[in-house]
């Protein structure tokens, strides 16, 4: 079998497996008494084990049936739930994500020696003395053994029928399905597992015979039974499993708990003993029973079809299509001159209609490209965990918006810079509790992770209660390092002197740590952001805390940018940036502290000439001279430039490595006329 077409599909869903995984850990961690969670976990590292024993990723597999073995034993209360599992567990996460992550390089599952592991979750399996009535479930976790009255040929456990007769009340059925796979079946397993998972989108598998590990390793003939509690009914659990091809056999009756209440034989019937699959046993726990399962089986159907409406598209050829766009808006905006020059009406008016049609169809493309950034979000809680334990402090996280969207391209390069931000948070900015306590502060910090839309960008802030950032101490460092002069320092507003954190190797840790402290960190954060065309700020009050803010543009491919004149060159500044444009006079312009400005509303605005900066020979003086007033953050400019054209949608295209040295400017744009513009970056001329 071809595996390669698999493993872009396995990869994404074992990231996804993890991600539950470490958030069910996490919940569990705060509340070991939640028997449903303790589900969840165990069928996500049920389906793992399978789909990796699947892929012929033995070590995973291993470890997982491990990991599944522990957590069999916690959900059927023979094992009591301490910090030593939970700590094991996480450790085992952590192997699972370095091993994922080597195969999806293309080297070997081996890269982590899990050996120590498997022997530390076999021995907590081993070590709990269990009742002798539980033994066989303890020897076969996977499969739930003890039997006690039959379904057809499968045997069903006084655990079981409780939990049928739950989900009778419920409104739902217990429906007992026998596979027979074709005589010519060559990848049983693989066939055992696709209606294993046409049966979990239906409703929740209970139990299968055999057991789980005899199923991946193909020990069985041709026929298995499964167990199902579903809120469909048996015709549709039929049409589920009628689409998978080389069965032989489909056989689908109704149990009946109570009918079947009768002793049976401990052995099951030969027949019946034939093949399982993933046979995740649900909810081994009775009062969680109902109202987890009613849940999710009515919900399943709607989810069945909701997941044969997506489609996974591959990043690039999205980019092409927004590519493609952008070559659309081009042709567009040159169509328009055309119409204007020759004053055709005609063509005005369909350019009009086109003018509507481009505009959707770029939403969409941009729509298509946003991804909400609990992507990102979602993996720092249990970053918060571990960090707050090695620390020795007690921190509690909040996250906000995480269902605001951003542009993909962006969301792939966010997630680092926001560790940094969270690390520095952690470490620098909360207090140890006792030192919050002489403070009158609760013992336990508080640290945010917030995102929220501004205008047409996104505002992602990550805040503290700790001590906040000593401007005194920051000017003291920079100037300890050599990055400014005591007498620029002295100058320095406290709200500027705090910003000197974002100067490249600007570190105050005393000492270094793992955490943070060795001046890669803030700098690494503003380039980072910077390069998305994004601005970071920060902003602290002394034993209050701190904040500190990344804004980033909501896309950054097709944007609505003002066309200005310098000599015979035009550039193009993006709307977003631009407060307003006006027109001065020469005298207009005074001179403070050697650096030229002018008076808007009261407000005094430094000003850059655009000549100066780009370095361009001086040719005439004119009368009128024209200002575009910008920000950048809470820092606001004015841009003398000879002429303003007017405003125009623009393509963003990237300069290519050859101008990467080239800061101030963030790309280019084509003009409808053939002509290239260069797209000015606001805050880093603010910057110079």
């Amino acid at each position: 079998m071809e595996t390669n077409q698999y493993m872009d599909m396995f990869l994404d869903e074992s990231h996804e497996h993890l991600q539950s995984l470490n958030e069910g850990l996490l919940s569990l961690e705060e509340n070991s008494e939640d028997v449903s969670v303790v589900n969840d976990i165990f069928r996500n590292a049920h389906t793992l084990k399978g789909m990796s024993a699947t892929m012929g990723y033995n070590k995973i597999a291993e470890l997982t049936h491990e990991m599944e073995d522990v957590l069999d034993l916690i959900r059927k209360e023979q094992l009591k739930l301490d910090e030593d599992i939970i700590d094991t567990l996480f450790k085992c996460l952590d192997s699972l994500e370095q091993m994922i992550n080597s195969v999806a390089d293309g080297e070997s599952e081996d890269v982590v020696d899990v050996s120590d592991l498997v022997a530390k979750l076999s021995s907590i399996s081993k070590g709990e003395p269990a009742p002798a009535a539980a033994a066989p479930a303890a020897a076969v976790p996977a499969a739930a053994a003890p039997a006690a009255a039959s379904a057809g040929g499968m045997q069903l456990t006084d655990i079981d029928r409780d939990m049928l007769r739950q989900a009778k009340e419920g409104g739902m059925i217990g429906v007992h399905v026998q596979i027979t796979l074709s005589e010519t079946c060559l990848l049983k397993s693989a066939r055992s597992y696709m209606v294993m998972n046409a049966l979990d989108e239906i409703g929740d598998v209970v139990k299968s015979v055999p057991p789980a590990e005899d199923l991946e390793q193909e020990k069985f003939d041709h026929t298995f039974d499964i167990l199902v509690v579903t809120g469909a009914d048996k015709k549709a659990v039929e049409d589920s499993l009628s689409s998978i091809s080389e069965i032989d056999k489909i056989l689908v009756e109704v149990v009946d708990p109570d009918a079947q209440a009768a002793p049976a034989p401990a052995a099951a019937p030969a027949p019946a003993a034939a093949a399982p699959k993933a046979a995740a046993p649900a909810p081994a726990k009775k009062e969680a029973a109902p109202a987890k399962k009613a849940a999710p089986a009515k919900a399943a159907p709607p989810k069945k079809q909701h997941q044969s409406q997506s489609v996974r598209v591959d990043i690039d050829k999205l980019d092409t299509l927004m590519n493609l766009m952008g070559e659309l808006v081009i042709n567009k905006v040159r169509l328009e001159q055309i119409g204007q020059t020759h004053r055709l009406a005609e063509l005005t008016e369909t350019l009009e209609q086109m003018d509507r049609v481009t505009t959707d169809l770029q939403n969409i493309v941009m729509k298509v490209r946003m991804v909400p950034v609990s992507a990102v979000f979602n993996r720092f809680p249990r970053m918060v965990r571990d960090v707050s334990k090695e620390l020795n402090k007690e921190i509690n996280l909040t996250i906000e918006g995480e269902e605001t969207e951003l542009d993909r391209t962006v969301i792939d390069e966010i997630g680092d810079p926001i560790m940094h931000l969270l690390r520095n948070s952690l470490d620098h900015g909360v207090e140890h509790p006792d030192e919050r306590e002489a403070k009158g502060k609760p013992r336990t910090g508080e640290v945010g992770l917030i995102a929220r839309h501004e205008g047409n960008n996104v505002v992602i802030m990550v805040t503290d209660d700790g001590a906040g950032i000593a401007a005194d101490k920051i000017r003291k460092k920079a100037v300890e390092k050599g990055m400014i002069s005591q007498e620029d320092a002295d100058k320095l507003e406290d709200a500027d002197a705090v910003r000197l954190i974002f100067l490249p190797g600007f570190s105050t840790a005393e000492q270094i740590t793992d955490i943070s402290g060795r001046g890669v960190g803030m700098d690494v954060v503003r380039s980072k952001i910077e390069s998305l065309s994004g601005h970071v700020d920060v902003e602290t009050k002394i034993d209050e805390g701190s904040v500190f803010k990344i804004k980033l543009p909501l896309t950054l491919a097709i944007i609505q940018a003002m066309l200005v004149k310098v000599q015979e060159e035009m550039y193009a500044i993006p709307l977003g940036s631009i407060d307003s444009t006006i027109n001065i006079q020469p005298e207009d312009i005074k001179t403070v502290r050697n650096k030229e400005v002018i008076v808007l509303r009261g407000e005094i605005i430094p000003i850059i000439r655009m000549e100066e900066t780009l370095q361009v020979p001086h040719v005439k003086d004119s009368d009128e001279i024209f200002v575009v007033v910008v920000h950048a953050g809470e820092a606001k400019a004015g841009i003398v430039v000879d002429n303003l054209i007017g405003q125009q949608e623009i393509v963003i295209k990237t300069l290519g490595n050859l101008f990467a040295g080239l800061k101030m400017f963030s790309g280019a744009t084509v003009l409808g006329d053939g002509r290239v513009a260069l797209i000015l970056d606001v805050a880093t001329m603010m910057q110079q």
